[in-house]
Formats: structure tokens, sequence, C-alpha cells
């Protein structure tokens, strides 16, 4: 039976869940479990450290009440230890961690449990991204709560469904095209918005479950193959640059554009407009001195901001992947600038603008689109891509000339006297420095071989 670690082909799976109360209630049950036992690994942290923990068991050492013996009667080593990690977390310290509890929340037959990799996950961030902060405790309010688990398969079972691992003989597995069952859950209504991959080899690896604050539960599933999901798609012989801003979405090099739809910005006022209700009916629980979890009306109110906020981002989300597949399908090479959104987002002026488009998701999504159809996707700096003449390549600014300003949609090069519309002569730009990049790789490539 071949083990997920040799299948190279991977997609993800996110499916709409319909638990019925008993299910939610067992999976609030592991939400709140994975959330604590990653904030006590987080907390005990520091006294886990090696150097602490060695002095902690030179300074006090462990009674020999507590030892324990193998057959031979021989003293086990760990049990002279103090415990760390998941060992300290029992079940006997917090009875709550009963049976209804995933099984992987603290044993696994790899090397980790889910919990334990997002938690070495966060450290490993904050050692090699120097961006990335110290891990923080995760709070219960949190608007997204998610937990994951893993799905194992048995030789036996195995046997008995066909030889090899599927979709349909797994720990997770699914029992026909509208129930998929879960650990501890049982069958549990699904939503399929697609068809299932039908490759000779598909096995199911992480699962993922998230409760979202419109009262939504999703699953999401780490599916992997030995061969690919997706075909390669017929040479199209098309290259294309584009050129991302905020009048309009994005400009080609082919002088084409894609308007920018503005969601945040058409519903900004409806939503204001239920954040004051929401304001309001704190403050008046707060005046009667009643928690926020025991208001009705407010809870009522924060529920319909909250579905505001998961439509805006449903239609954000719709758009950029309508958009990003549509290049990648009716061309072979796409070229777009590698934009910092987080710095552009320092001016205040734009900032709203430029989130409200979400141009970092949109190039991510080109980014894994591009391998899947066999196309090709890169990225380049967008220095002087604006101010550069794609005819001569005067670069205005310089010779005494003043710099083209957001207000100035087109301009006429004062060197060659050609006329240009700004985000067109950009994305001429843009694809030709893709193109250089690429001959220059290859050229690289032929000297070393």
């Amino acid at each position: 039976m071949p083990k997920k670690d040799d299948l190279p082909y991977m997609m993800g799976l996110k499916l709409r869940l319909y638990p019925n109360w008993k299910q939610e209630k067992i999976l609030w049950k592991n939400l709140n479990a994975s959330r604590f036992i990653y904030n006590q690994l987080l907390a005990n942290s520091w006294t886990d450290s090696r150097i602490i923990k060695n002095k902690l068991d030179k300074r006090y050492p462990i009674p020999e009440a507590y030892w324990r013996y193998d057959k031979n009667g021989k003293v086990i080593k760990k049990s002279q230890k103090r415990p760390t990690g998941l060992a300290r977390i029992t079940a006997q310290r917090y009875p709550w961690l009963d049976d209804d509890l995933d099984s992987d929340m603290f044993t696994n037959s790899d090397m980790f449990t889910n919990t334990e990799v997002n938690y070495k996950a966060a450290w490993n961030m904050f050692r090699k991204v120097h961006t990335a902060g110290k891990p923080k405790f995760k709070r219960k309010s949190r608007p997204v709560q998610s937990y994951s688990t893993s799905n194992h398969y048995s030789s036996a079972t195995v046997k008995k469904h066909g030889g090899a691992p599927s979709l349909y003989n797994g720990s997770i597995k699914f029992l026909d095209h509208n129930h998929i069952q879960l650990p501890k859950l049982g069958p549990i209504k699904v939503k399929l918005h697609r068809s299932l991959p039908t490759n000779r080899l598909v096995r199911i690896a992480t699962v993922t479950i998230k409760h979202y604050a419109t009262g939504q539960w999703t699953v999401s599933l780490l599916l992997k193959s030995d061969e690919p999901f997706h075909q390669a798609l017929p040479n199209t012989n098309q290259a294309v640059g584009i050129d991302l801003n905020t009048e309009n979405f994005l400009t080609t090099s082919d002088q084409k554009q894609v308007a920018n739809p503005h969601y945040y910005r058409a519903l900004k006022k409806h939503l204001a407009k239920h954040q004051r209700i929401l304001s309001r009916r704190a403050r008046r629980a707060k005046k009667e001195h009643r928690p926020l979890w025991a208001s009705k009306n407010y809870q009522q109110e924060k529920l319909v901001v909250a579905k505001i906020h998961q439509r805006i981002r449903n239609r954000r989300l719709n758009f950029l992947h309508e958009t990003s597949t549509a290049l990648i399908k009716s061309h072979d090479l796409v070229v777009a600038e590698n934009l910092k959104s987080k710095n552009m987002l320092k001016n205040h002026a734009l900032a709203m603008s430029i989130s409200d488009v979400g141009w970092r998701t949109f190039l991510g999504m080109l980014e894994y689109k591009a391998p899947l159809y066999g196309r090709t996707f890169v990225e380049v700096n967008p220095a002087y891509t604006t101010q550069t003449c794609y005819d001569c390549g005067f670069v205005m600014g310089s010779k005494g000339t003043k710099r083209l300003t957001l207000h100035d949609r087109e301009w006429t090069c004062p060197n060659c006297h050609v006329h240009h519309i700004r985000d067109h002569n950009a994305a001429l730009n843009i694809l030709a420095k893709g193109q250089r990049l690429l001959t220059r790789s290859d050229q690289n490539l032929e000297a070393i071989y």
C-alpha cells in the first residue's frame, strides 16, 4: 500500500458541512480541546526548553515514589525526568478531555499530532521569517475556529475494498455523494460543488474542520494522488503582461481591461449601519450589567454583521478565481508585478482600495494555478514599469522631466513623442521584463549543462 509521502500530486477540496446538534456538540469539544492544547504547549514552551528543564531536573529531582520500573525491575529513565509537550496534558489532569475527542488529538502514527505540527510551525515562522512575531495564544473569541485530523488506512480494510487506498475506504471516507464519515462524528451531510476526482489512486491525507462567525461549518480535505488532478492544456502561443491598479482591476498588454468590482465599497454603508446597531446593543448590555454572550439582541446583530463580511469575502474570492483561471487557461505565459501589499497599505489614502481589490490573493492564485494547467507564471520587479516608455525606454523623472503621478492616466513621451495610456504601457513593460527574465534563466541553464 503506497504511503501518502510517495504521492507527488496534491489538491485541496473544501466542502460545506451540515452537522446535527449532537455532532455540533462534539465538533465544538474538539475545537476547544485543540485550542486548549495549543495554548498549553505555548504556555509551557519556556519551562519545556532543554536548558531550563535540565536545571529544574537537577535542582528539583523527581521523587522516587513517582519512578516507574520495567518487567526486569530496572528504572525507566523517562520517569526520572519531567514530562514535556503533550505528556503534561493528560485526561487525568484535565478530566474533560474524554472519549469524545479525536484520537489524533494526543496520539498519531506519525511523529507529531496535528496540534503539535501547528505549534512547531508557528515557532519555525518566528525563527526563519523576520516579519513573523512570536506565537500568540489562540483566543476563544476568534471569528474562525479550526482543528485538524488525519486519515488512516488499515491494510485489512483496503484489501476488502479494491486493494488500494481511495476516497471510500479510510477512517475518513465518502459514504455517498452527500455524506462523509469523520472521526467521532459518524456520517455527516456535506454539499459537493464539484465531482470527486476519478484518478487511479487518490487518498485523503489531512482534514481541517472550521467554524465561521456566520455559524457555517466547512471541511477541507487534502487529496494526494500518483497522477495529476488537472490535465495540461494545449499551447495557445499567447503571452500576456498584467498591470494591477485601483482605477480598474487590471489592464493587459493586449489592451484589455477588467473592471474593479469594489465589493467592499458597494456594501460599506450597509455594513456601517449594522455595525452602529451592534455597538449600541453592546453599550446597552454593558450599562445593564449583562454579559454579551447572554444578550440575544447583541448576538443576533453580531451574526448579521458577520454575514455581510462573509458576503463581501465570497464575492471577491469568486471574482478572483474566475479572472485568474481565465488568464491562465488562455495564455502560455502570464507576467505580473511582484507587489508588496503590506508596504502599500501604509499609504492611508489608498489602503482601503488596495485591501478591497485583493491583489496578493490574486497573485497567489495565478502562482498555484499555472503549473496545474502546464502554464508559466512569472513575477517581476515593478520598479519603473509605469515611468518607462515602452517604445524608446525613456524614464520619466530623468533629464529634468517630472515623474508621473496617479492622476496622469495618459501621457506623451518627451523623447519619442509617442502617446501612451498609462496602464497599457506598464503592462507592456511588465511582459517585456518577464520575457527577458525567462531568456536569462534559460541561458544560465544552458551554461550549466
